[in-house]
């Protein structure tokens, strides 16, 4: 066993868990670096939230290792292990004063009456919750008592905090500014967050680190930047939301290009990047930006154009900054242009409109094939459009 050297780096080597015959994690390899924000991202059923109870020892892996901080914490009771974990649901003690949640475990530890008072008043004093430290958790606003929970985590001093959807249960307004208020604890506490979510503008505003997950596996693990704007995979591409896949037969290559046909006959001209050589007939996926796809009023007349789809306005929604236009037929499945708000508006759209969507070769961004064959994100990519 490797001597613990104090810090929050945790390294997850080999790691596969089975329930039964299910497989939630399999052979999952990932390191994360001590004092950062790392948020594990992915539909239901991916395996993210029993990656998180394992590291907090409430589940024991079926094979591989787990190390926090250098030591192999195989074995190790959750209190042994540096971790605090919030649930989903707070769990706050209803009889309880919030001065007394919060040192709840302190009490546990045989910490003395006064010191665990001190203690958690300077955690209440972090969370910004002071002149609630009398009140009932009945008393408080959801937002409120997610702070204590939060306070009640940190009083241990942690080197891990583990956030299993710490956010799902708040609406818009207060889930956009306890976004803020943990980013805002982590820099000031450096210590390592672990944060479960299947909500992408939370993982891409919160974390150092996304880990995109998918049937047990992870997908990608990158900065936010990079997930979002350079996905790995088809399903990443999709899961992120920000993109259009499309895929075709290679045609040929001219120069520094490939000329694709897609599988409804249109032509498209992407980067012969280094390092991927291609067949002529092997299919090869691609994504496009959808902020990064022009809108044009016109038809195409029938003719082949490279980067080019003609179809029909399915559905238009404003979204502030931009108009979300959804068409039909333009290729094998949805295909989503984001406006600006002043080029929509300068020339609308309506349902039913044929409209042509096109975009350069710089814009195209080329994929590995997906390393869960087969299959699709699910629908929650929408909450990012």
């Amino acid at each position: 066993m490797a001597d613990n050297d104090g810090s929050g780096r945790i390294e997850i080597q080999n790691v596969t868990k089975r329930f039964g015959s299910l497989l939630a994690v399999d052979d999952v390899s990932l390191e994360i670096p001590h004092g950062s924000y790392c948020c594990l991202l992915g539909p239901s059923g991916c395996g993210k939230t029993t990656i998180l109870r394992m590291i907090a020892g409430h589940e024991t892996p079926t094979s591989g290792a787990i190390t926090i901080g250098g030591q192999d914490v195989g074995g190790l009771p959750p209190v042994r292990r540096g971790t605090a974990l919030m649930f989903q649901s707070y769990a706050l003690f209803p009889h309880l004063t919030v001065r007394d949640n919060v040192a709840f475990n302190l009490k546990m530890r045989g910490v003395a009456k006064e010191e665990r008072a001190s203690r958690a008043d300077e955690m209440l004093a972090l969370v910004h919750m002071t002149p609630f430290a009398d009140r009932m958790p009945a008393q408080l606003s959801g937002g409120q008592q997610q702070r204590v929970a939060l306070a009640r985590a940190l009083i241990t001093n942690p080197r891990v905090l583990l956030l299993d959807e710490p956010l799902s249960a708040l609406d818009e307004f207060l889930r956009l500014k306890m976004r803020s208020e943990l980013k805002r604890l982590q820099a000031d506490l450096g210590i390592t967050f672990i944060h479960v979510t299947h909500t992408q503008p939370e993982a891409i505003a919160l974390a150092d680190l996304v880990v995109v997950m998918n049937q047990g596996i992870i997908e990608q693990a990158a900065s936010a930047r990079d997930v979002y704007a350079f996905p790995r995979s088809p399903y990443v591409a999709r899961f992120m939301a920000g993109h259009n896949v499309l895929h075709g037969r290679l045609l040929a290559s001219v120069a520094e290009t490939h000329l694709l046909e897609g599988p409804t006959g249109a032509r498209y001209r992407i980067p012969a990047t280094a390092g991927t050589p291609r067949r002529t007939g092997e299919q090869v996926f691609f994504s496009v930006r959808r902020d990064l796809i022009r809108l044009t009023r016109e038809e195409t007349g029938g003719e082949a154009v490279e980067n080019a789809l003609q179809g029909t306005v399915e559905a238009v929604e404003y979204q502030g900054t931009y108009v979300k236009v959804t068409l039909a037929g333009a290729s094998d499945e949805e295909f989503i242009v984001n406006e600006p708000e002043h080029a929509y508006f300068t020339h609308p759209v309506h349902r039913g409109d044929t409209v042509v969507a096109s975009w350069g070769v710089e814009d195209v961004h080329l994929l590995e094939e997906d390393r869960a064959a087969g299959t699709k994100a699910a629908p929650y990519g929408e909450e990012a459009a």
